[in-house]
């Protein structure tokens, strides 16, 4: 509005500019050539309609008044005189000045005229041409007009719809609700109104748009409803697509009991997925907090985790943590939580994460360990059947010493003067081996009997050193060769005795099994311990038998393979399984030129292993 006032203005200053040198030029050239009052007034007539179409109405008015005060001061008798006393002049003046208005007046209207037109027609190239469908429509939803963009976009000419019904272009399901809206607009003149809906093209294809829609009265007391309609097909697509893949993450989610959060840190808001909602016990309408996830927590754990949460939001890194968690029904669930750290666009601290509720796999892992107890109770039955002679080796030394120690106390007692110190000396090898074969029976006792795994601080050098002295006399009896190799600085390591001797006792066996394939000088046995980095522990037992295929290494350690006679292939898979539920792992390497080498490494307390 003030861009065409500022317009307007420096129009009319150019009109009144040349005005009033088109004045004084037509005075100067009609004194001089003295012409009379009619053809001086003729000339300035011209001038004025000739420069009407440069300026505004009054302009053009003003014009003519200078025009006329010239005419009277210049060219009226008395000449330069302000006072016309012929009358004949005075009816020319007036003639002029009626005669400028009317001029001024029709150049306006003509002015204006073509402005409405050019303003007609910008509209009109506007309407036919912006990329946004236009219809109008009267009360009874008959298209008086619809612009060619917006036929185009449903497949059809502006001919095929104009003076149709507007319903034809919409799903028959959706009529009414069009019917309604239109409705709306025609009780509620001049008020804007909006929806969104489908309408089908010609070919049948479906377009969304969205329709802002405006009912006003026309000339004649027609009403008439203006509608402006923007496709929104591929914004609707996008949608359906994201709530598709929205209902796809939650089945998923629900599915492998997986659930989202978002945790901002400096404002303690918290987002849940459906998911999480459900693993937590708590109904959608409720908004999260900390405090609710901590009132699930078990009570004998909430503490810790308090601290922990406390800890993790002040040190920003990513974290996980697995805990009970105690319902409101009384039942427990075993929950887990994985999160990264991340900041947003301001730079604060946000968690990203997923919760798990892992209680069916934890409650599955409970079975598979007491059936792995059970095979692995098995195997050390049959292990120490395939130990029987060695068994009976061991305890029989002890026992066949007690013996002698005894005959030999009685010998030192029975004489005339009975030899005290002597006898006691027997007495005390009589103990001595007494023990002997009780830690023997002891160890056997330990290694057959079933008993839950524990986690008990553990010196590996004595571990090794008490399987040992239980495969001594196999190892005799086979004309082996064994060397030790302890690292005397080792730390100790958490585990379960029983289930390390289990695995130490299969590899040695299996090392004595390889070797019987080789001449007797050739049969060689390394027992060793020592350091892996700064915080493992690592066993070798190495042998030079016949060695290992290396096109069975991978199968090596999976169940029921095996490469003896009478194997049942179990053996070295429970060892994997245990080391690996020790946090460890174990592996095996052909030796050059002969024998293999089996190895395991296992976790010291300061691995966090618990």
């Amino acid at each position: 509005m003030r861009r065409d006032s500022t317009s307007q203005f420096q129009h009319s200053a150019t009109q009144c500019f040349f005005g009033g040198i088109g004045v004084a030029g037509v005075t100067l050239f009609g004194y001089w050539l003295e012409l009379g009052i009619a053809t001086a007034g003729f000339a300035y007539l011209i001038l004025v309609a000739l420069l009407s179409p440069m300026g505004s109405f009054i302009g053009s008015v003003v014009l003519s008044i200078v025009a006329a005060g010239a005419l009277v001061y210049f060219f009226a008798a008395p000449l330069l005189n302000i006072w016309v006393e012929d009358p004949q002049d005075v009816t020319a003046v007036v003639g002029f000045l009626i005669a400028a208005v009317v001029i001024t007046g029709l150049m306006a209207q003509l002015r204006a005229t073509r402005a409405l037109r050019e303003s007609e027609a910008q509209w009109r190239e506007i309407f036919e041409h912006n990329p946004v469908m236009y219809f109008i429509v009267d009360a009874a939803g008959t298209v008086l007009s619809v612009n060619a963009f917006g036929a185009a976009q449903l497949g059809y000419t502006v001919g095929e719809l104009v003076g149709q019904s507007v319903l034809n272009v919409f799903f028959e399901e959706d009529r009414a609700f069009v019917r309604e809206n239109l409705g709306v607009c025609l009780e509620n003149l001049g008020q804007l109104n909006g929806w969104e809906v489908r309408k089908i093209r010609k070919d049948g294809t479906v377009l969304w748009v969205r329709e802002n829609a405006k009912a006003v009265r026309r000339t004649g007391n027609q009403l008439i409803v203006l509608i402006a309609c923007e496709d929104v097909t591929e914004r609707k697509r996008a949608e359906d697509a994201l709530r598709q893949s929205e209902m796809y993450l939650a089945e998923a989610q629900r599915l492998s009991h997986t659930g989202s959060f978002g945790w901002h840190v400096a404002t303690s808001e918290i987002v849940w997925s459906e998911e999480t909602f459900r693993i937590f016990g708590y109904g959608r309408t409720t908004k999260p907090t900390l405090a609710m996830v901590l009132e699930r927590i078990h009570p004998d754990e909430r503490a810790v985790v308090e601290r922990f949460l406390a800890r993790v939001a002040y040190e920003g890194r990513d974290w996980e943590l697995e805990r009970r968690l105690l319902m409101p029904d009384g039942s427990v669930k075993q929950g887990r939580v994985v999160a990264r750290a991340v900041k947003d666009a301001a730079g604060k601290l946000e968690f990203v994460g997923a919760v798990m509720d892992v209680t069916a796999s934890r409650q599955a892992e409970e079975q598979v360990n007491l059936l792995r107890a059970e095979l692995a109770h098995v195997t050390r039955l049959t292990t120490a059947g395939e130990l029987t002679a060695a068994i009976a080796h061991e305890v029989n030394q002890p026992l066949t010493g007690l013996v002698i120690s005894g005959n030999a106390c009685l010998r030192w007692l029975s004489g005339e003067a009975p030899n005290l110190p002597a006898a006691r000396r027997a007495v005390e090898r009589m103990i001595n081996d007494g023990s002997r074969a009780g830690e023997i029976i002891s160890r056997i006792r330990a290694m057959v009997k079933k008993s839950p795994p524990r986690r008990d601080k553990l010196s590996i050098n004595s571990t090794l050193m008490e399987v040992i002295v239980l495969i001594r006399g196999e190892v005799q009896r086979n004309n082996i060769s064994l060397r030790t190799e302890f690292c005397d600085e080792l730390p100790l390591v958490p585990g379960d005795r029983i289930q390390l001797q289990q695995v130490i006792l299969n590899l040695i066996m299996n090392a004595i099994d390889a070797t019987s394939g080789v001449a007797h000088s050739q049969r060689e046995l390394l027992v060793a311990s020592a350091k892996d980095g700064p915080s493992g522990v690592l066993v070798t037992v190495q042998d030079s038998g016949t060695g290992l295929d290396e096109a069975s290494l991978d199968r090596l350690f999976d169940a029921f393979y095996t490469t003896k006679a009478h194997g049942m292939g179990m053996g070295l898979a429970i060892s994997r399984a245990i080391i690996e539920a020790h946090g460890g792992q174990l592996w095996a390497t052909p030796n050059v030129p002969q024998g293999a080498t089996f190895q395991f490494r296992l976790p010291t307390e300061g691995d966090g292993v618990s």
